[in-house]
C-alpha cells in the first residue's frame, strides 16, 4: 500500500502469474492472495475479516478483492494522473517509432514495445544486427573475389613463365637452304672461319678451347649466315 497504483498493479500481475502456474482453483485465490499481504495492507485485511467474518470475506472473488484494494490504495486523482502519463508516454513511443527508417520500422511495430526505453533499444539492436550481417557479407564477397583473382593469376604466371622458357630455350628451325656446319652449328657455305675468342685460333670454338688462359668480357666471333 506504499507504492501507489504502479506497485499495486505489479502485485496483481505477480499474484495472477502464481495462479496460472500453480493452477489454484477460483475458490482459493483470495485466500492465497491475502496471505501474502504485509504491513498496512495486512492490517487493512484483518480489519475487513473482523467486520465481515472469515466465511463471507473468503467467499468473494479475486476480481472483487482487486476492486476493493484499488478503491483503498489508489485514489481517483492518482489514477487519472497515471492515465495521463501513460497517454503521453504512448504518444512519445508512437512519435519515435514513426521517425524510424523504413527498413526497421515494420520490425519495431510488430514487436509492440511497451515503454520508450524498449522502443529505443529495439531499433538499436536491429541496426546492430543489420550492420553485422552487412559486414559479414562484405567480408565474404571480398574473400571470394580475392580467391578468384588469385586462382586466375596462378595460371597466367605459369603461362608467362612457360612461354618465357619456350621462347628462350628453344631454337627456331632453319628455314633456308644453306648447309649446316658441324663445327659452329650454323648454316653457311664454304669453310668455317669461326675463331676462338680465347686463343684466337680458327680450329675450334671458344667453348672447346683447351687453353687455360681465360678472358672475360670479350665478344665471341661467330659466323653469320
Amino acid at each position: 500500500g506504499t507504492e501507489g497504483v504502479v506497485g499495486l498493479s505489479r502485485w496483481f500481475e505477480k499474484i495472477e502469474s502464481v495462479f496460472h502456474i500453480s493452477g489454484r482453483g477460483i475458490e482459493n485465490q483470495v485466500k492465497f492472495a491475502t496471505c501474502t499481504l504485509l504491513d498496512a495492507a495486512l492490517t487493512w485485511w484483518n480489519g475487513y475479516l473482523r467486520t465481515l467474518g472469515h466465511d463471507a470475506a473468503y467467499a468473494m472473488t479475486w476480481e472483487t478483492l482487486k476492486k476493493k484494494m484499488i478503491d483503498k490504495y489508489c485514489p481517483r486523482g492518482e489514477i487519472k494522473k497515471l492515465r495521463i502519463e501513460l497517454w503521453n508516454l504512448k504518444e512519445k513511443v508512437d512519435k519515435y517509432i514513426g521517425g524510424l527508417p523504413d527498413n526497421i520500422h515494420g520490425n519495431v511495430m510488430s514487436a509492440r514495445p511497451k515503454t520508450l526505453d524498449e522502443a529505443i533499444e529495439l531499433p538499436n539492436d536491429l541496426m546492430d544486427q543489420k550492420l553485422r550481417t552487412y559486414t559479414k557479407r562484405q567480408t565474404g564477397s571480398k574473400r571470394k573475389f580475392d580467391n578468384n583473382n588469385q586462382a586466375q593469376q596462378i595460371p597466367k604466371r605459369h603461362n608467362v613463365a612457360q612461354a618465357y622458357v619456350v621462347g628462350t630455350g628453344e631454337r627456331k628451325e632453319f628455314a633456308g637452304t644453306l648447309p649446316l656446319c658441324n663445327k659452329c652449328k650454323f648454316h653457311h657455305n664454304g669453310p668455317c672461319n669461326t675463331k676462338c675468342a680465347n686463343c684466337k685460333k680458327v680450329s675450334h670454338l671458344t667453348r672447346d678451347c683447351w687453353n687455360p688462359t681465360a678472358t672475360t668480357n670479350q665478344k665471341t666471333i661467330t659466323c653469320y649466315e
